[in-house]
């Protein structure tokens, strides 16, 4: 049972780091509070979902157009974020809590109350090897989750983009000094921010009912999991995800699923108070 508990962990930990990553990045980058982060991935979900139910286009050849259709509002709120004033963060918690609001009366309209599942049969076909049995489904979420983690980490440490990328995370006023385009990153970090949330949507409705309001949950993930790492703090994302994916799948076993938000919020809550500056993150910095 315990295998199966650490499979899973790993999974959904796993994906809980592809739904994070866009979300740090950005926060990274231009100081912006997204709290629009988990309408966006929903909203990518039901582009999915209706090519899906409209025309049977497969999971897989959903990601394009959800990357489309996530891109265009993430461009439109770049250009919305770069307006405010000082202090950024502030002023990007009251904008975006706004744009999640107009988001989720958006869905509402155009998709109703109703709850709704990307169903894919062959997901839930099992894979059975030696002490160990895991869905298609999981194999599927992992190996894309860890497939576009080990991309990002390419992209981020071993070109040229990523390291002036993490240049202004560290330092925006010194990054601007050495040359780099403080704005042009930041407009880069919300396009492959777009990137990361148009392939997390469709593979958060296959796991998870689409509803208006399933944002909330996505966006309690994505700050839970970039506080523990720290901001800037990329690699650690990674740890944080499984660590919290691990926390709940053991909060299922032991107490039932209903159960399984409490512990975001737990953990959101206990790190903010103990350690606000991320598990590895120092006060100076």
């Amino acid at each position: 049972m315990w295998t199966t508990v650490l499979v899973s962990g790993i999974t959904l930990g796993s994906f809980y780091t592809l739904v994070a990553l866009g979300f740090a990045l950005i926060f990274g980058v231009t100081h912006t509070f997204n709290l629009a982060h988990g309408e966006l991935i929903v909203f990518a979900g039901y582009v999915a979902y209706w090519m899906w139910k409209t025309y049977g286009v497969s999971l897989l050849l959903t990601f394009p157009a959800a990357i489309l259709a996530t891109l265009v509002l993430c461009l439109i709120l770049q250009r919305l974020f770069s307006r405010l004033r000082e202090p950024m963060e502030m002023n990007s918690i009251v904008l975006s809590f706004g744009l999640a609001i107009l988001l989720q009366n958006g869905m509402l309209f155009f998709f109703s109350g109703d709850y709704r599942l990307i169903r894919v049969p062959l997901l839930n076909q099992r894979i059975h090897l030696p002490g160990l049995s895991l869905s298609y489904g999981q194999f599927t979420l992992l190996t894309i989750s860890l497939l576009v983690l080990a991309l990002t980490y390419v992209l981020l440490h071993h070109t040229y983009l990523g390291k002036a990328l993490r240049a202004t995370i560290q330092d925006r006023e010194s990054a601007a000094l050495a040359g780099i385009n403080v704005r042009g990153m930041g407009i880069l970090a919300f396009a492959i921010g777009a990137v990361l949330i148009g392939l997390a949507g469709p593979l958060f409705g296959s796991i998870h009912y689409l509803y208006p309001t399933a944002g909330l949950q996505a966006t309690l993930i994505a700050v839970t999991i970039t506080i523990f790492a720290g901001v800037g703090q990329i690699r650690t994302l990674i740890l944080g995800g499984w660590i919290l994916g691990f926390a709940e799948s053991c909060t299922v076993v032991l107490l039932g699923a209903s159960w399984r938000e409490l512990v975001s919020a737990i953990m959101l809550l206990t790190l903010l108070a103990l350690r606000p500056h991320g598990i590895l993150g120092r006060e100076e910095q």
